[in-house]
């Protein structure tokens, strides 16, 4: 089952960078969302189908061309899959540059997404499914 959540996540990323949209047929009611607290002040639990795109519409607002890149996915012992993201965008005031690394921690029950934990560092990430550099 985790090489399909793999392949349908890298084509959600790529469908989010096409469009800016996401598919939240993957995500569960329940859903859950934490997002680490730096990341244009975004932070906290988000909960709904809808809390992944309403985050990402934010992002969006915040910066131009923003791109997601999974430039490597993999599950952890306990079954989470980890996503080592590249996020690249200009800031819409500031025309500042951004590229990123950081991490997502899906969790799934069955073919549902039912929680994604952001992380901003790829190692904080590895830490927290057991795991190290």
């Amino acid at each position: 089952m985790s090489q399909k959540h793999i392949e349908g996540l890298r084509e959600d990323f790529d469908a989010f960078n096409r469009t800016g949209q996401i598919n939240i047929d993957r995500l569960a009611p329940d859903f859950e969302m934490h997002q680490a607290a730096s990341v244009i002040d975004t932070a906290g639990i988000f909960r709904g189908r809808d809390a992944l795109q309403q985050s990402l519409d934010e992002l969006q607002g915040a910066f131009e061309g923003l791109r997601f890149e999974a430039e490597k996915s993999f599950e952890a012992p306990a079954g989470e899959i980890v996503v080592f993201v590249r996020v690249r965008g200009r800031g819409v005031g500031s025309g500042v540059q951004i590229d990123n690394r950081i991490a997502w921690v899906w969790t799934f029950r069955g073919v549902e997404a039912i929680r994604l934990v952001v992380y901003e560092e790829q190692a904080e990430a590895l830490e927290a499914v057991g795991l190290r550099e």
